[in-house]
């Protein structure tokens, strides 16, 4: 056995390994003629190695850190709702002996230019009523309504003059001495109120009511008294149902009674109707 060399304080120093000689590798797996490696190149000054040629390199590489993927939460999102009504269902379709007929849509009587304010002053819009006709009618109901307004507010003032000049139940004549009356203090209390402005009074609208196809005429002539500054227009939307009648004819064949007599059992006799309805509000500011 060699001996081993030691330092001048007795330790045994480190020998160097002696190298050993790189042993013949068989190539296990045949390479494709595809998977060959492409000549050397000069303008290239390294070359690609192969899975092969890095795995002799480095029998034993080091594991490479796996990244840690972090679960996101589930992104629920809501169906969408569709517009549509889902509980809405189609009338059975009527035989060909059976056909409808639309009843006219019932209303009060129409008001007149002299009646009170307490009926309301309502025109009813058809598909075929006349543009201008009708734009004078509702300046004419306006007419009406200005000459009631008038003749109010003169009979308040000529109400409130003389018990002005009698001094009976004035504003000032009202003192807390406890034997003041209800209908006096509330009397004296609106006619201050009307005097400052806090209690002023809507005046009287006058509504036009209109019915399927006749809702564009509607808000055309509310168009018109929009673009006036001495009038004020809303709109409101709505729908309103109709009776329809069903007639089944009497002169078929005997074939076709024969086909369709049990469908006849099941033929209703009205028919209830669904229509959009508007109606615009135009008054006076």
């Amino acid at each position: 056995m060699a001996g081993k060399k030691r330092s001048v304080n007795g330790q045994v120093k480190a020998q160097p390994r002696p190298q050993s000689t790189p042993e013949d590798i068989v190539m296990t797996d045949a390479t494709q003629p595809c998977g060959q490696r492409p000549p050397p190149s000069s303008k290239t000054t390294s070359t690609p190695k192969t899975a092969t040629e890095s795995t002799i390199s480095n029998p034993n590489p080091a594991p490479t850190p796996e990244k840690e993927v972090k679960a996101l939460p589930p992104t629920s999102k809501p169906a969408p709702k569709s517009r549509k009504p889902t509980n809405r269902k189609k009338k059975p379709k009527l035989p060909k002996n059976a056909s409808i007929s639309t009843r006219p849509l019932l209303h009060p009587a129409l008001p007149t230019q002299h009646s009170s304010s307490s009926s309301p002053k309502v025109i009813y819009i058809t598909a075929t009523t006349p543009y201008i006709p009708c734009v004078k009618r509702v300046r004419k109901l306006f007419v009406g309504i200005t000459k009631r307004e008038k003749q109010s507010a003169a009979s308040l003032g000529s109400r409130a003059g003389g018990a002005a000049r009698g001094g009976q139940h004035s504003v000032k004549a009202l003192e807390a001495n406890g034997r003041l009356e209800a209908k006096h203090v509330e009397r004296n209390v609106a006619e201050e109120a009307s005097k400052k402005g806090g209690a002023r009074k809507v005046g009287e609208m006058v509504y036009l009511k209109a019915t399927g196809r006749a809702i564009p005429r509607a808000l055309e002539i509310g168009l018109h008294f929009q673009a006036d500054e001495s009038y004020r227009v809303r709109v409101e939307l709505g729908s309103a149902k109709a009776i329809d009648d069903i007639e089944v004819k009497s002169g078929a064949t005997e074939q076709e009674q024969q086909a369709e007599g049990k469908a006849d059992d099941d033929i209703p006799e009205t028919r209830i109707r669904t229509l959009s309805s508007v109606t615009v509000s135009i008054g006076l500011v």
